[in-house]
């Protein structure tokens, strides 16, 4: 899932309303380890906590 907080927490809820309550967090692609080290810090620090 890509995009800004805002809207992964936006289609993240919608899951949680069809009673989703795990998601994994897989990230595998082109982007550099820092990259990949700063995406999973903005999902830490802007995503889950509207989840909690």
């Amino acid at each position: 899932m890509t995009g800004t907080p805002a809207e992964v927490i936006e289609r993240l809820r919608s899951y949680d309303e069809l009673g989703v309550d795990a998601y994994s967090f897989w990230i595998d692609n082109s982007m550099s380890h820092e990259e990949k080290r700063k995406s999973l810090e903005l999902f830490v620090k802007e995503v889950m906590p509207a989840f909690q």
